[in-house]
């Protein structure tokens, strides 16, 4: 047995209440053969990923988070409709198992995400070097 060092997922569709529902179990390690290998919680052991189930296949997975650390001064930059930014303080970076960081932005609700995956996106800013909100063109 080999252990999963990256992040793969078995995909499964079943029929539950008339609906089809897609789940996903993370890979935890690959048999000596090569086949993916998942938890059975009804037996508490590693199985195939294709054994009994509606398997559809498998696909890479994305990267648990590890660690947060927090935004260190760092904001968001976002373009308003009007040519105005604004500038959000970033709350936090997370710390991904393959040392990749990702920005956290929170919203007027709380909310937190990543804010290079909004529309509006304009950049991130470095502590220091920009004021908190900016206007371009004429504003009221």
């Amino acid at each position: 047995m080999i252990p999963a060092q990256h992040p793969y997922e078995a995909h499964y569709k079943q029929e539950e209440g008339g609906r089809t529902v897609h789940r996903s179990k993370p890979v935890i390690a690959w048999d000596d053969e090569g086949q993916a290998l998942v938890v059975d919680e009804r037996s508490g052991r590693l199985v195939p990923a294709n054994n009994g189930r509606a398997f559809t296949g498998l696909s890479e997975g994305v990267h648990p988070v590890v660690a947060a650390i927090p935004g260190g001064g760092w904001s968001a930059r976002f373009k308003n409709s009007d040519g105005s930014s604004i500038i959000d303080p970033l709350v936090a970076w997370t710390v991904q198992s393959n040392g990749t960081l990702t920005p956290v932005d929170t919203d007027l609700t709380g909310l937190c995400d990543d804010p290079t995956t909004m529309a509006n996106f304009d950049g991130l800013v470095a502590p220091g070097t920009e004021t908190r909100t900016t206007q371009q063109g004429n504003s009221a």
